[in-house]
């Protein structure tokens, strides 16, 4: 709530008539000013000479002063000089009186500070119409100065209450931002206990893939060796059995670290990857599982890459969860119909990916197959789908579920499509 400002100090409304001071030292002149002034209803303060007006003024600022200029002892211009010098005097108006029309004089008068001039001798209905024009313009700065301080004291105020909201929408900021990073790092630990929950299927399917390269190492070791006892060493035949092994041990070395990079825990990192090849690896990684479980997987990729930002860890996870359910959904029926279909192509201007399997569909409210802890597999714990969803929705994707016209179901998710940091803007596919 914004404090009220406090009104800068508002002068009150006077009558016409002003509190004059007028400084003369001929004693006729001044008796006739005072008399003129009083008659007209001012409020006249007499001094005859240059001390006296500095003492009434500084005792009581009036609102106007007439001043003399010829004055034994202190001039006219040394009285206003003095005038000015004072800073609650300072905007008084001072209006000299002098018998000489001398150009000099008057500049001298104004460069001193003086705002007009009145020649005598004395025409009243002159003296009467500068008075009162200037204890107008007087009044009118005094009202335009208190304005002024008026709208300094709201412009502060708004200032600071402008500043207070700033703060607490950077505190609002920083509690959101709070939120957002412990949300995601508590979808990282589900993310990895997931993962770990399916350590028997990796490392299954991990133990069942290095036994090919590792088989084609030892086989090309043996056909080297007979090359090389040789009477003549084949030696180009052995050469290309040497690239054939650094080939299948780059193939382990892959294997290997794409298993450690899947179990091991660590925060979601996003980076510019090609969902093609994530999706690649995941089908790789659970080929074996496949095999096992007499199921066919078929891939269908869209072009060289489908580029994302994205966790790359936490997508694969996306799509191994996908897999496995639609595994799982087809264990039922005869080892010949066991089909999971994937694609990954281009839709509506996002990266999209498809898993369709051919099993009796889905039997639930498709708006609860994403729900956690909810499952229609007899000992599922209900956590595949609604990890993966929540790992997309992170990413800014889009996740769904439907039953497909001629059976089974397809389980899909499309995320915002990006330029991969090797291409340039022209060149993305």
């Amino acid at each position: 709530m914004t404090n009220p400002v406090t009104p800068a100090y508002a002068p009150p409304e006077r009558p016409a008539q002003g509190d004059i001071l007028v400084v003369e030292d001929t004693p006729a002149s001044l008796q006739l000013l005072t008399g003129l002034l009083s008659e007209a209803g001012h409020r006249v303060r007499p001094a005859p000479d240059g001390e006296l007006a500095l003492w009434s003024a500084r005792g009581q600022p009036p609102e106007l002063i007439l001043l003399d200029i010829r004055m034994p002892g202190m001039d006219g211009y040394e009285v206003c000089r003095q005038l000015k010098d004072d800073a609650r005097l300072r905007e008084v108006p001072v209006i000299f009186l002098s018998a000489c029309t001398d150009t000099d004089d008057k500049l001298r008068g104004f460069a001193v500070g003086g705002v007009d001039f009145i020649s005598k001798p004395y025409q009243f209905e002159e003296v009467q119409a500068r008075v009162l024009a200037h204890l107008e313009l007087a009044r009118l700065r005094q009202r335009l100065a208190y304005q002024n301080a008026h709208l300094e004291q709201l412009v502060e105020a708004k200032a600071e209450e402008l500043a207070q909201a700033r703060l607490s929408l950077l505190g609002e900021r920083q509690l959101r931002d709070l939120a957002e990073r412990e949300s995601r790092l508590r979808l990282s630990e589900i993310a990895h206990m997931n993962r770990n929950a399916s350590a028997t299927v990796y490392c299954a399917a991990l133990v069942h893939e290095l036994n090919q390269p590792l088989a084609a190492i030892m086989s090309n070791a043996e056909a080297a060796e007979l090359f090389l006892n040789m009477e003549r060493p084949a030696l180009a035949e052995v050469a290309e059995i040497l690239a054939d092994i650094r080939r299948d041990d780059l193939r382990a070395s892959e294997l290997i670290q794409s298993m450690r990079d899947l179990l091991k825990k660590s925060e979601a990192v996003t980076a510019s990857l090609d969902l093609n090849e994530v999706v690649r690896v995941a089908a790789m990684l659970l080929a074996s599982e496949a095999r096992v479980r007499q199921c066919a997987l078929t891939l269908a990729l869209d072009g060289p890459a489908l580029p994302v930002a994205a966790d790359r860890i936490q997508l694969q996870q996306v799509m191994i969860n996908l897999i496995l359910n639609g595994m799982d959904a087809m264990a039922d029926l005869p080892p010949g119909a066991r089909r999971l279909e994937i694609s990954a192509a281009l839709a509506g201007g996002q990266a999209q990916v498809l898993v369709r399997d051919h099993g009796a569909g889905f039997t639930c409210d498709l708006e609860r197959v994403f729900e956690s802890f909810f499952t229609t597999k007899p000992g599922g714990m209900g956590l595949g789908l609604s990890i993966a969803a929540a790992i997309v929705r992170e990413h800014g994707g889009q996740i769904w579920a439907g039953n497909c016209p001629d059976g089974g179901a397809v389980v899909g998710f499309r995320l915002p499509r990006e330029a991969l940091p090797e291409q340039g803007a022209g060149d993305a596919p």
